[in-house]
């Protein structure tokens, strides 16, 4: 018989990552908390992950998820959203504009490193 171990450790270059969503990938570089993207409040980014793995994924989901978690942070909320059965497109649009935040999610993003504005929302 085979027994597995699981510890606790800080992520570090080269670790692999999946979602739920059916999402993964290599965690490529980590870097400074100041040097990472911030919303206009002052809030830094987490984690950067490549857009194109959404659409090859189908994996809306994660997007859906992020923004109601969100939404949920501002309320004071949180949200069960079990697998095959998660929250409507209906229901994240009505806590988004409850919690006064962008329907489509998108913010502008101020760069870390230089304090510029990116040029676009993300």
């Amino acid at each position: 018989a085979k027994v597995y171990v699981a510890n606790k450790r800080r992520v570090k270059v080269g670790d692999k990552m999946a979602g739920r969503h059916g999402n993964k990938g290599i965690v490529a570089t980590i870097v400074p908390q100041e040097d990472m993207p911030f919303t206009e409040d002052g809030t830094p980014v987490d984690i950067i992950l490549n857009p194109l793995g959404v659409p090859s994924r189908m994996n809306l989901g994660q997007l859906y998820e992020t923004m109601l978690g969100w939404a949920g942070e501002i309320l004071g909320l949180s949200y069960e959203t079990p697998a095959f059965d998660g929250a409507s497109p209906e229901l994240i649009e009505t806590e988004m504009k409850k919690a006064g935040l962008p329907v489509n999610g998108k913010v502008k993003l101020i760069d870390g490193r230089t304090g510029e504005y990116f040029d676009n929302t993300v």
